[in-house]
């Protein structure tokens, strides 16, 4: 008997940290320190699990009951990261893309360019590429796999830089963002696709700029002309939990992650003894039949996972 009151003030706790993490997952607030929450709010929805099993070990119905909706209100929200959809592969004309941030541009080149060849890359993104990064991924033989590029290198964390497999048009810089967007045109294997490289300012660094940069940057991808496909990728200092990166989806824009049904694909950081624990880097694609098939990549050197995906494109029409 003397293990049940522990165990209701142990499910009143873990209830407690669970409806904090749903909270967070649907706040719209631009305050700095629910911003950063946020991202950690998978880790805090899952306290539902030891909630729910304090509570029948406490046998209090009403807690039972709430650790129930809690369990059932998280997995309403994450189910679209394992539930497939349409067109995630076999059809199309598959596009395959790597998403890599350079870390200040200390991410080993040679690292870069063999994933890139194992992975039959097709269209590779990186942010933070610096001058002396670029230069070093051009000698270790990158242009040989990707002969093109569209190409603003910056010290620091404010170059970007693509390369593709395909002809690129010359590279754009979108102003208003601190740390590098750049949009550029790809001759793809089934007509012209849209290239966007982005990083915008993280919330714990910045947090009224990162809702700044994220309304920006939802409402300049919402704006580019179709019907070409748009392909996005980079660090986009966002997971699944802030909900203006949920937003892009009403723009037709879809992830890899949820658009495969790929599950959870944590990527930051990825230089700790510790396994990564939130996922920041994104493979995104409108106008594309599907994308999905996400993996990662570790690359020496640099703080995030590469992340490889597969984007379909729509076939049949002229390049």
């Amino acid at each position: 008997m003397t293990g049940r009151p522990v165990a209701r003030s142990l499910a009143v706790l873990c209830s407690l940290v669970a409806a904090a993490g749903i909270a967070l997952h649907h706040s719209r607030s631009e305050v700095p320190a629910v911003l950063v929450a946020a991202t950690f709010a998978f880790w805090a929805w899952a306290f539902a699990i030891p909630a729910l099993l304090a509570a029948l070990r406490a046998r209090s119905v009403l807690l039972v009951a709430l650790a129930v909706g809690l369990v059932g209100a998280g997995v309403a929200q994450y189910a679209p990261l394992v539930v497939p959809g349409r067109g995630a592969d076999g059809e199309g004309v598959p596009l395959r893309v790597l998403v890599q941030n350079l870390e200040f541009g200390r991410a080993d080149p040679g690292e870069v360019v063999r994933a890139v060849r194992d992975g039959g890359v097709d269209l590779l993104l990186t942010v933070e590429a610096t001058p002396e990064a670029v230069d070093g991924l051009r000698a270790a033989g990158l242009t040989r796999e990707l002969p093109h590029e569209a190409t603003a290198p910056a010290p620091g964390t404010e170059g970007v830089a693509v390369w593709s497999r395909h002809r690129l048009g010359p590279p754009e810089l979108v102003p208003g963002f601190g740390m590098g967007v750049l949009r550029t045109v790809m001759d793809g294997p089934a007509g012209p696709v849209t290239v966007v490289a982005a990083h915008p300012v993280a919330p714990v660094f910045d947090g009224p700029g990162a809702v700044a940069e994220a309304d920006l940057l939802r409402h300049y991808l919402g704006a580019l002309p179709g019907p070409a496909p748009v392909v996005v990728g980079g660090d986009l200092n966002a997971t699944w939990d802030h909900v203006r990166f949920r937003d892009l989806r009403g723009l037709g824009y879809v992830d890899s992650v949820s658009g495969g049904g790929d599950g959870w694909v944590p990527t930051w950081p990825a230089d700790r003894r510790f396994p990564p624990l939130i996922g920041i880097d994104h493979v995104l694609a409108r106008g594309a039949v599907g994308v999905g098939e996400t993996s990662t990549v570790r690359i020496a050197g640099s703080d995030h996972l590469g992340v490889v995906a597969t984007v379909r494109l729509p076939a049949g029409r002229p390049g």
